[in-house]
């Protein structure tokens, strides 16, 4: 077992803690809008769980996820400088095409603690006609801090 493996375990409650909840959240809004802009969740040091969003300044009643993903991240880092924060969680909507296959749908969660450990999960899914939406298995792959709040 690789440290990445055992920090991986050893941290398992933490990432379904956050994971779960933007899971839950992302789903939610598919089923009721057909889309979702980037959304978070922060962990704090005493085991609370907040959800986080961001909304750019803008005239229009439209936005889009390149413009509130920065956003989202800048707020991110704010939130760790104000609170001790333990983990943070950023779910997105994208696409996703893993070797040999074909691209798929998926809500992907990254997760990034503060004890170094960065990892993007993914909830496949799918839109069918008359069954409205399906999701697949979780699965999870190593991945690069984007948000740095620990950096």
């Amino acid at each position: 077992m690789t440290s990445t493996d055992a920090l991986y375990s050893e941290l398992k409650p933490d990432i379904a803690m956050v994971a779960n909840q933007l899971f839950d959240l992302s789903e939610t809004l598919l089923r009721k809008q057909g889309n979702f802009l980037p959304h978070a969740a922060v962990l704090t040091e005493d085991g609370d769980l907040r959800l986080v969003g961001a909304a750019p300044d803008t005239k229009s009643d439209r936005t889009n996820s390149t413009e509130v993903l920065p956003l989202l991240h800048d707020g991110l880092r704010f939130e760790a400088k104000q609170f001790p924060l333990k983990a943070i969680g950023i779910a997105e909507n994208v696409t996703i095409t893993l070797e040999e296959q074909r691209p798929t749908k998926a809500i992907k969660v990254l997760f990034e603690h503060k004890r170094g450990l960065t990892v993007a999960l993914y909830l496949p899914f799918e839109k069918r006609l008359l069954k409205g939406y399906v999701f697949g298995s979780t699965f999870s792959l190593a991945a690069n801090p984007e948000v740095n709040v620990w950096a």
